[in-house]
């Protein structure tokens, strides 16, 4: 009877810790999407689950064709006022910070299907600005001052920290970055990378579960826009939810993805 009851004890323990597991697995995924201009990065919003809101860091990145009958018709939502920066006067970063605390409190993003950042290399060169310009604790070099060693590292704690916040929203995450080829100083082979400031390159990549590289493949039938979602050596492609279900090279389409591997794919409701 003792034997019966210590291994019913152990198989409650057992189940608790998979319903825990279970329950700590999101419906919602982040995206890291990277390429070069021109490749597809920022169209991925019209693929994403609606409604879709992207704060716009890149000048004139969401002006992108594909997009507009989706903004026109209320399913794409874009903030563009943090396009323009200024090195020796920054403000972006600053009305970034503010909006992006204020909509997390009020449960703005409860309401999103998606939200997006477009790009990480300028939301991180914003935060360069914004760190020079408030001194202190965030940098001892001033606005409008060459970056010092010390401010590197602070601007890749602080983008960590930024950034988990955006990664617990309850809604799909699509963040997209300017792809920069590098050589590895153990192999000295090029590779790929994100294209940020020092090592916030290396650093940012790993709080992404999704990370992908547009490209224009070339084909018998002439180029064609894939989306690399595993690592060839070269293109540091990475895919946790895909697994085998995934090839090399997929549509980019993220609802396609997203309803391949079980997540959650539909839309919201409007917002308006």
């Amino acid at each position: 009877m003792d034997t019966q009851r210590a291994q019913e004890a152990l198989r409650k323990k057992f189940l608790a810790v998979r319903d825990m597991y279970r329950d700590s697995v999101s419906v919602f995924v982040n995206i890291l999407a990277m390429g070069d201009y021109g490749t597809g990065k920022t169209s991925l919003y019209a693929t994403c689950p609606f409604p879709c809101h992207v704060d716009s860091f890149d000048p004139g990145g969401t002006k992108t064709a594909v997009l507009q009958p989706f903004i026109d018709s209320g399913d794409i939502l874009v903030d563009n006022r943090f396009e323009v920066d200024s090195w020796k006067d920054p403000v972006a970063f600053a009305l970034w910070e503010t909006n992006f605390e204020l909509r997390r409190r009020e449960g703005y993003f409860d309401a999103l299907g998606t939200y997006g950042i477009d790009s990480t290399t300028m939301w991180g060169k914003s935060l360069m600005f914004e760190m020079l310009k408030r001194g202190g604790n965030q940098s001892a070099t001033g606005a409008g001052n060459i970056p010092q060693q010390r401010d590197y590292l602070l601007q890749q704690l602080n983008a960590g920290s930024i950034l988990s916040k955006v990664m617990d929203l309850p809604c799909h995450v699509l963040i997209t970055g300017h792809i920069a080829k590098i050589k590895n100083e153990v192999t000295g082979g090029m590779e790929t990378g994100l294209m940020l400031w020092g090592k916030m390159a290396d650093q940012v990549p790993l709080i992404f579960d999704e990370k992908y590289i547009m490209r224009v493949v070339p084909t018998a039938k002439g180029p064609k826009y894939k989306m690399q979602v595993k690592s060839d050596g070269i293109y540091k492609a990475e895919t946790r939810m895909g697994g085998s279900k995934f090839s090399t090279f997929m549509e980019p389409n993220i609802r396609k993805l997203l309803k391949q591997t079980s997540k959650s794919y539909e839309d919201k409701p409007k917002l308006f």
